[in-house]
């Protein structure tokens, strides 16, 4: 049986996203109305990668790739 060395378990990363800079100052002072889009780079990954295998992840630009690293 093969040794486990990396694990992953649903894992997901949302960043807000500003339509203007000035807007993340506006939701600072003024909170209680986001003024912020979601963007999921990662959304519900699982891997598991076994001792000596090698993995390669391929996709778009945004797609996420080296948020997942």
């Amino acid at each position: 049986m093969a040794e486990t060395v990396i694990s992953l378990q649903n894992v997901s990363k949302c960043f807000k996203r500003y339509r203007h800079p000035v807007d993340r100052l506006k939701e600072i002072l003024f909170p209680g109305k986001s003024r912020a889009d979601e963007f999921w780079a990662v959304q519900n990954i699982s891997i598991e990668i076994e001792r000596g295998h090698t993995l390669g992840i391929v996709g778009r630009n945004g797609s996420g790739k080296s948020t997942l690293l």
